[in-house]
C-alpha cells in the first residue's frame, strides 16, 4: 500500500514537467547565416569596398613616413636645442631615436661608434 501511493505520488509529479519536454515530431527551423554589414547611404557595396582599401593604403603609406622619430643622435639634438632655445633648460624636447644596435636591429652605420 504505501509503495503503491509513492508510486502515484511520483507520477502525478513527473506528469505535469512532461509538457514542458519538446516532442520530437516538433517541427523545428534551418538555421540561415545572417550577412549584414554597414553601407554608407549613396554608395554601393563595391564603392565602400574600394573606399575603405583606399583609406587604408592611405594609412599604411602614412605609417611608414611619419611617427618615425627623430634620425640625428644626442649630440646633435643638444647642439640644435642649444642653440634653437638658448638659457631655456628642457625647451623643445623631441624624442630622439638612437643610432647604432637600438635601431630595429640593423646598425645603418656600423663604422659610426
Amino acid at each position: 500500500m504505501k509503495f503503491t501511493a509513492i508510486a502515484i505520488a511520483l507520477i502525478a509529479l513527473v506528469a505535469p514537467a512532461a509538457a514542458f519536454v519538446p516532442t520530437g515530431g516538433a517541427r523545428t527551423r534551418s538555421l540561415t547565416t545572417i550577412k549584414m554589414g554597414y553601407v554608407p547611404d549613396g554608395l554601393t557595396p563595391a564603392q565602400y569596398k574600394a573606399l575603405k582599401a583606399k583609406e587604408e593604403a592611405q594609412a599604411k603609406a602614412n605609417k611608414k613616413k611619419a611617427m618615425k622619430g627623430s634620425v640625428e643622435d644626442l649630440t646633435d639634438w643638444q647642439a640644435r636645442s642649444a642653440k634653437k632655445y638658448p638659457n631655456q633648460m628642457g625647451a623643445g624636447h623631441v624624442y630622439v631615436k638612437l643610432k647604432g644596435k637600438a635601431t630595429y636591429g640593423k646598425d645603418p652605420n656600423p663604422n659610426n661608434r
